[in-house]
């Protein structure tokens, strides 16, 4: 009953894949963009389920068991970024009409050099982060017996084949479809694991009876440096990730990006806190010894085989729409920043474009399944572009927003400082007071950012006075 559930879940995003591309799909905007048409339902949902992936689910479940309540704030975290996303940039990048970060990048400073370092900083860690997705998928698929590379192959192909039939508009209806489904899942699992721990109180004391400390149930118990820590990377990264602006310069104007925004932030703050409770319940009911089971043994062991292959659907839907997330970002980024905009190469007619833009989201996505099937070693070290891609880009995409006097002289420099610096943190695993790689990196990136342009912005003046 769970595999047919499943199953006949992963049929349905195929269906709604060919549903899209004979309806909606006509040029690579209506690919790429969703002809730029979003309202702020559907583009809140494409948010929230962007971040409400795998990690958000397992993970979260994983740090309530270690944690307590506080470990929510991943999930937390990623819902005030999409606060700030709404309140700093959203709006203003919709206004511009543009297709990526880089597209802003090139757009504010001038050049392709910015362009093409915050491309590949970004498209290397966007297929590392979706092979991850992959070999997700393949645990939890392994719940259901499917064992080996046979579940992330069908993983795979099913996520690849309805975005590349689809492209936005079939990754959009999927997402919303998915964030319901996951939404309700972990909403449900959440009251069973109340139900059999007696309420509330009953999963307070049981947990209470394993020895934890009564910071387990609260949402500071973390810690205060190990949620600033987590906090700060997650919101910088919502504020440059090209997988969450894809969404954002989808929608039908500026009003429609921040309020979509502003909107999935807050859902995403509140659906949270539900795989932590979660993997409390797990933590109090179990005698796991392995926090990163706790939301498998949930489903295994207390939940209605109908009921679990729901919400076993919910989380592989958590991760498909992440995936798919990255796949259309990742194509955005060769196809316009790579293909179009550095290599000149935009002589295709529109159906000529847009065979080439499927073509290659067939690519990446391939390519993202055999590092995971053959490699899986490296995905580490293509994540790191990742931390690399934030540390570098963040100075440059927000001081570009925020303050006028910046050049694209200190762009570059600051870009390129803070990739660097945020490499060698990676490399000698240096701990600079516990302070994360990307927040250090960045902090020196603002300081080069500063300097170089004020050095540069008063040569040009000097230059402009001489002419």
């Amino acid at each position: 009953m769970v595999v047919f559930i499943v199953m006949f879940y992963m049929v349905l995003m195929l269906l709604v894949g060919w549903w899209c591309s004979k309806h909606y799909i006509k040029n690579m905007t209506d690919f790429l963009l969703a002809g730029r048409r979003l309202g702020p339902v559907l583009l809140g949902a494409a948010l929230m389920a962007t971040h409400f992936g795998g990690g958000a689910v397992m993970g979260g479940g994983e740090y309530g068991f270690k944690y307590g309540l506080s470990g929510a704030w991943y999930g937390i975290s990623c819902g005030i970024g999409l606060i700030f996303l709404s309140l700093v940039t959203s709006g203003k990048f919709r206004a511009l009409s543009l297709y990526t970060v880089p597209d802003y990048l090139e757009k504010r400073y001038g050049g392709k050099t910015i362009r093409v370092l915050g491309c590949l900083l970004s498209l290397v860690a966007l297929v590392g982060i979706l092979a991850a997705q992959v070999i997700a998928a393949k645990g939890v698929l392994s719940i259901l017996g499917i064992t080996g590379n046979t579940g992330a192959i069908i993983a795979a192909i099913v996520f690849i084949l309805y975005t590349v039939a689809g492209g936005l508009w079939a990754t959009t209806m999927t997402d919303f479809a998915q964030i319901v489904i996951a939404g309700i899942g972990v909403v449900v699992a959440s009251i069973i694991v109340i139900v059999n721990t007696g309420g509330g109180a009953g999963l307070i004391n049981i947990i209470a009876e394993k020895g934890v400390t009564s910071g387990y149930f609260n949402l500071g118990g973390m810690g205060l440096e190990s949620i600033v820590w987590l906090l700060l990377p997650t919101v910088m990264y919502t504020l440059i990730g090209q997988d969450f602006y894809q969404r954002v310069f989808a929608a039908k104007d500026a009003p429609t990006a921040k309020k979509a925004s502003l909107i999935g932030g807050l859902i995403l703050i509140i659906l949270s806190l539900f795989p932590a409770i979660m993997g409390m319940g797990a933590r109090g009911l179990s005698d796991l010894t392995e926090p990163g089971k706790a939301v498998p043994w949930i489903l295994t062991n207390l939940m209605h085989p109908v009921v679990g292959g729901i919400i076993l659907a919910a989380i592989i839907a958590a991760i498909m729409s992440t995936a798919d997330s990255l796949l259309t970002a990742a194509t955005s980024h060769f196809v316009k920043d790579l293909w179009i905009e550095t290599f000149h190469q935009a002589n295709l007619e529109e159906k000529g474009l847009l065979k080439f833009t499927r073509v290659s989201t067939i690519l990446i996505g391939l390519i993202a399944l055999l590092i995971s099937l053959s490699v899986p070693s490296i995905i580490a070290a293509l994540i790191y572009s990742y931390t690399m891609y934030t540390a570098g880009i963040f100075i440059p995409v927000i001081g570009g927003v925020l303050w006028k006097a910046a050049t694209k002289e200190g762009a570059i420099v600051s870009a390129i400082v803070g990739s660097i610096i945020a490499l060698v943190g990676i490399l000698t695993k240096i701990d600079i007071l516990g302070v994360p790689d990307e927040i250090f990196s960045a902090l020196l990136s603002l300081i080069v950012f500063v300097l170089v342009s004020v050095v540069t912005g008063s040569k040009q003046i000097d230059n402009t006075a001489k002419i």
